[in-house]
């Protein structure tokens, strides 16, 4: 067509990865290229058959009407054009497109030259970079599993368009299959789903999507909704399946160095299928996903330790403060009792040690009672909380503290319970290590930062050496690094020893 038209730059067309049209004032197609015809889905004499409004998507149809009309009421010729529209697939699917349109004239005729490319790929990598971005997110700051990835499967379904993705892990004790992270376009309760599907893998159903995990590769399963429904063993999730025009289901494997530790369900509609490229970029997040899993459950297994370890402390502290307290009261009490027969003027010795008792196991079950329940710090308040722990050092050590805090000051909780802890590590440290008779603790509200110094007169510590308490010092200055802030120790053997954290008020800066 191009060689009638005797146009010279037949083969650059014919090369171009670009969408080349040629039509005439009515939009007949005259000349379509390989490009464009990869895109569209038509072989060229089936384009030729065709013009630019039987291609062109409604919305845009009737924007192109408008400005051909236009146009052709012009006397004279309009100059070139570029903008965005929307073309029809020949499978009936719907891609945007960019484009330049400009006149030309051949042999005294007016024809119309549109070169074009399909936007899909550009918006899809852009949707995929996007998505990565968020997955890489969830798996850094992974919380529960169901909560990372519920997360997860919801950046999957937005990012591809897809309808559905479910992941289903597997029990390294029982073999046992959980499922996790139902993300669906429709309205349902994403914990009965779970559950309707446990229920029917429970009842001897297979896995729907198993085959990935013994394959060790991508597998994809066709009319996949049908098979399920025409299957008793799935009558648990019939009703879902109803509601879920599912035709096509990719399942990818999870993969976590060597090991398999589940399998990723993703679900197309009725009509579309993944491409290579797809598929490519799921099993990159199903990856991600089994990194996600992985570190949610090591996660929840060390907060599960830390609380043991935490009760053990409490346990402990408990023991050796309250209980020998107790004790000592019960004790003072008896011999007060006998006094009071004999010599009451005496009796009031062991009564003062009683009250003295009381007042020490009081300070200090209200310390405990405050690391105890974790909303008192929210409740009550940093100054409280310090004023808490200061009473019970006081009371329990017979440590002289010297204690200046300011009002209250408006700070994210976080925060708040950083600087509650480091001050409490610093304090136990001195006690148990510093063998100081005074210690004073001080925190400053800068407005831009909060600045909190305990410094005590006990035999201090070579900084550069080994010392007693160098892990709470560890643990003090990642709390505050943790938030941004700084962490200084200042010691000398002999002289003493100084800790100050800066943390900023703003949490990321």
């Amino acid at each position: 067509m191009l060689e009638q038209l005797n146009l010279p730059l037949s083969t650059l067309f014919e090369a171009s990865l670009d969408g080349i049209v040629v039509m005439d004032t009515d939009c007949r197609y005259l000349y379509v290229n390989p490009a464009a015809c990869r895109m569209v889905g038509y072989s060229p004499e089936e384009a030729l058959q065709r013009n630019l409004f039987m291609d062109a998507a409604p919305r845009w149809r009737q924007v192109m009407e408008k400005k051909i009309a236009e146009d052709k009421a012009q006397a004279e010729m309009h100059p070139p054009h570029q903008g965005v529209g929307q073309l029809i697939r020949a499978n009936g699917e719907e891609f945007e497109m960019e484009y330049v349109e400009a006149p030309i004239v051949i042999e005294g005729r007016l024809y119309i030259v549109v070169m074009f490319r399909d936007l899909t790929e550009t918006r899809r990598l852009s949707r995929n970079a996007a998505a990565l971005s968020q997955i890489a997110s969830t798996v850094a700051i992974a919380g529960s599993v169901e909560q990372t990835l519920d997360a997860l499967a919801h950046h999957v379904v937005e990012a591809t368009g897809t309808l559905h993705c479910g992941l289903f892990l597997i029990d390294e004790k029982d073999q046992s299959i959980r499922v996790y992270g139902e993300s669906e376009h429709y309205d349902t309760d994403p914990r009965e789903e779970r559950e309707a599907w446990e229920a029917a893998i429970r009842a001897g159903a297979p896995a729907p999507g198993f085959e990935a995990v013994l394959k060790r590769e991508p597998v994809i399963f066709h009319n996949f909704g049908e098979t399920l429904l025409a299957d008793p063993r799935f009558a648990p999730v019939h009703d879902q399946l109803r509601e879920w025009p599912c035709g096509t289901m990719a399942a990818l494997p999870m993969r976590y160095g060597d090991r398999i530790v589940g399998w990723m369900n993703v679900g197309y509609p009725s009509g579309r299928k993944p491409n290579d490229a797809e598929i490519a970029f799921l099993s990159t997040i199903a990856n991600q996903a089994a990194v996600a899993a992985v570190n949610a459950r090591l996660l929840v297994e060390v907060r599960a330790k830390a609380a043991l370890e935490e009760r053990q402390r409490l346990a402990h502290e408990l023991h050796d403060s309250v209980s020998q307290a107790l004790f000592g009261i019960a004790l003072g009490a008896k011999t007060a009792r006998k006094l009071l027969d004999r010599d009451p003027r005496e009796a009031a010795k062991p009564l003062d040690y009683v009250l003295s008792l009381a007042e020490a196991g009081l300070a200090e079950m209200r310390a405990l009672i405050f690391e105890l329940r974790p909303d008192s710090l929210k409740e009550e308040g940093l100054i409280t909380a310090l004023t808490k722990q200061v009473e019970s050092v006081r009371a329990r050590h017979g440590l002289a503290v010297d204690a200046d805090l300011p009002d209250e000051p408006d700070v994210p909780l976080e925060l708040k319970e950083a600087v509650y802890r480091i001050a409490q590590e610093a304090l136990i440290n001195t006690v148990k290590h510093a063998r100081a008779r005074r210690v004073g603790l001080r925190l400053a509200d800068g407005g831009e930062e909060l600045v909190l110094e305990v410094a005590d007169d006990g035999v201090g510590f070579e900084t550069a050496g080994s010392f007693p308490g160098h892990l709470g010092l560890r643990s003090m200055r990642e709390r505050a690094t943790n938030l941004h802030g700084t962490f200084d120790v200042e010691s000398a053997p002999a002289h003493g020893t100084t800790i100050r954290a800066r943390i900023p008020v703003r949490l990321g800066v």
